[in-house]
C-alpha cells in the first residue's frame, strides 16, 4: 500500500515538472514576437495555425494514449516543446513557423497523456489532482516570458541551453515505470477518432462545456499573446512588459487552480464557472480601459483577472472526466486540445489581426473587442447541470 503511494506521489511529481517545463516552452513565442518585432498580424497568424493543428491533434493522440501507448507520447511531448528554444537562432518567419508548429504538436501530445495518467491515479479527487498538476503548466507559463527575457536580453546567454532540463527529464523518465503509463484501454479494440468527436458534440453536456470553454479560453489566450504589447503601449517599464506582467497575471490562474479544483469537488463545477467568468468579465475591462494604473495597481489586477480566467479550463476538464470517466484520454484531448486549437487560433490569431483595425491602442482595442465573448461564454456555463446525476458513456461499436 505504502509503496503505491509512494510510486502514485512520484508520478504525479513527474507528471508536475514536466507541465512546468512544456509550458515554460510554450510561452517562448510571445514574449519574443514583441521583443524581436515581429509584425502583430503576422505573429497572431503563426500563433493561430500552430497550435490550431497542433493542439488539435490532441484528439488523435488522446485516443492512441487510451490504447497503451501514453509513456511514449509522453517523452515525444516533452523533448518536441524543447525546440522553442530555438527560435532566436533564426530570422525567417518559415523557420519561426516550423518550431512553434513542433512545439504546438509536442503539447498536443504532452497534455492529453499527462491528465490521464494523472486521473487515473485517484479515482474520488480528479478534480484536485487534476488541478495540482495544471498548476505545474500554470507556473512554467509564468514564469516563460520572465526566463526568455533574462537569459536572452539580460545574460545575453543562448537560449539553446533551455532544452536541457526537458532532455535530462526525458532521459530520467524512459528508465522508470509510471502508475497509468501503459494501461491496458477501457474498452481494448475499440477504433475512435472524428466520429468520437461527433459522438461528444451529440451529447448536450460534453457540447455545452465545450463551447463555453472556447469563449473563455479565447479571451485568455488572446490577452495573454497581447500582454506585454498592451503594457509598452500603456508605458510601463520594460521588466513589467516582458516579464512580471505576464507572470502576475498567469500565476494568479495557478494559486486559484487548485482551490478551485477543491470547489469544484465539494460543491458545483458549474458554480465555480459562473463565477470566474463574471468575475473574469469585470476585472478584464477595469484593466484595460482604465488609461494608466499605478504599477502595483495594474499588478494587482493583473493578478485577479488570472486567478478569475486560469481555473476555469481544469475545472472544465474534471467536470468533463465526471460527466465520461471511462475515456480520460478522450476527454482531456476534447475540453483541453479541442478547445485550445479554436481558442488560440481565436484569441491570438484574431487578436492579432483586429489590431490592424485600430491606428492608436490597437492592442488594448483589440482584446477589447475581443472580450464580447464573455457574454456568449457565461451564458452557455449557465446552461451546464449543477451535478453530474449520470455518467455517459462512449458507445462506437
Amino acid at each position: 500500500m505504502k509503496k503505491g503511494m509512494a510510486s502514485a506521489g512520484l508520478t504525479l511529481a513527474m507528471m508536475w515538472i514536466a507541465h512546468f517545463l512544456v509550458d515554460v516552452m510554450i510561452g517562448f513565442w510571445s514574449v519574443y514576437k514583441t521583443i524581436s518585432g515581429v509584425d502583430l498580424a503576422i505573429a497572431g497568424l503563426i500563433a493561430g495555425i500552430c497550435p490550431f493543428i497542433g493542439e488539435g491533434m490532441q484528439l488523435l493522440f488522446g485516443s492512441i494514449g487510451d490504447r497503451g501507448y501514453r509513456k511514449q507520447l509522453f517523452l515525444f511531448g516533452v523533448a518536441a516543446t524543447g525546440v522553442s528554444s530555438l527560435l532566436p537562432l533564426y530570422e525567417s518567419y518559415f523557420y519561426f513557423f516550423l518550431i512553434f508548429l513542433l512545439t504546438c504538436i509536442g503539447s498536443g501530445a504532452f497534455h492529453p497523456t499527462a491528465v490521464a495518467i494523472t486521473s487515473g491515479l485517484t479515482q474520488k479527487r480528479k478534480g484536485l489532482l487534476i488541478t495540482i498538476f495544471a498548476s505545474g503548466g500554470a507556473l512554467g507559463l509564468a514564469l516563460s516570458h520572465m526566463i526568455f527575457s533574462l537569459w536572452y536580453l539580460h545574460f545575453q546567454f543562448s537560449t539553446a541551453w533551455l532544452i536541457l532540463p526537458a532532455l535530462v527529464l526525458v532521459l530520467y523518465t524512459a528508465t522508470k515505470t509510471m502508475p497509468g503509463a501503459s494501461d491496458r484501454p477501457a474498452q481494448a479494440g475499440r477504433r475512435y477518432g472524428f466520429e468520437a468527436l461527433r459522438k461528444l458534440f451529440g451529447y448536450r453536456d460534453l457540447r455545452v462545456l465545450y463551447f463555453s470553454q472556447v469563449c473563455i479560453q479565447s479571451i485568455y489566450w488572446g490577452m495573454m499573446f497581447l500582454l506585454p504589447d498592451v503594457l509598452t503601449s500603456k508605458g510601463y517599464p520594460a521588466w513589467m512588459c516582458f516579464g512580471v506582467g505576464h507572470f502576475v497575471y498567469i500565476i494568479g490562474g495557478a494559486f486559484m487552480m487548485i482551490p478551485g479544483g477543491y470547489l469544484s469537488d465539494r460543491f458545483s463545477a458549474r458554480s465555480v464557472l459562473l463565477v470566474s467568468s463574471t468575475m473574469g468579465c469585470a476585472l478584464f475591462y477595469l484593466f484595460l480601459l482604465t488609461p494608466y494604473l499605478s504599477i502595483p495597481a495594474a499588478l494587482i489586477l493583473l493578478a485577479l483577472t488570472g486567478a478569475s480566467l486560469g481555473m476555469a479550463n481544469p475545472v472544465a476538464v474534471a467536470l468533463g472526466n465526471k460527466i465520461m470517466p471511462s475515456r480520460p484520454g478522450l476527454v482531456s484531448a476534447f475540453l483541453m486540445g479541442m478547445v485550445w486549437c479554436v481558442a488560440e487560433w481565436l484569441g491570438p490569431g484574431g487578436g492579432g489581426l483586429l489590431t490592424k483595425l485600430f491606428s492608436e491602442n490597437a492592442p488594448t482595442f483589440a482584446l477589447s473587442t475581443l472580450g464580447l465573448l464573455f457574454c456568449v461564454g457565461t451564458a452557455l456555463t449557465a446552461l451546464l447541470p449543477s451535478t453530474v446525476d449520470q455518467e455517459f458513456e462512449l458507445d462506437l461499436a
